[in-house]
């Protein structure tokens, strides 16, 4: 089992990677030094509504601040299954994932 820091780290990590460092909504580009101070790793579906948090790149996508904002308020552009369609995954997909994780 891992600890819950490093299953946050491989969360941020396996999100950023596929995105290559981008906002993967409005395509803001960071980089790999500076994407955990320009990106956020967004859970589309909340972590309470997931098994183990949902700490799972199926259910993760790398945005800008100012999209994960709109995200956080659901705003229109902005749903989960909009999200989802971005990174090609779905609430099944994420579930499915999520039930596999090992958290402490």
């Amino acid at each position: 089992m891992s600890s819950k820091k490093d299953i946050r780290k491989r969360f941020r990590d396996a999100c950023f990677s596929r995105d290559e460092f981008c906002c993967a909504k409005c395509g803001f580009k960071s980089s790999k030094e500076k994407a955990e101070q320009e990106l956020d790793a967004h859970h589309i579906t909340s972590r309470k509504d997931m098994p183990n948090g949902g700490y799972v790149s199926e259910n993760g996508i790398s945005l800008c601040s100012e999209c994960h904002i709109k995200a956080e308020e659901c705003r229109q552009g902005y749903s989960a299954s909009e999200l989802y369609s971005i990174i090609n995954s779905n609430y099944d997909k994420a579930v499915k994932a999520s039930t596999k994780l090992s958290i402490l």
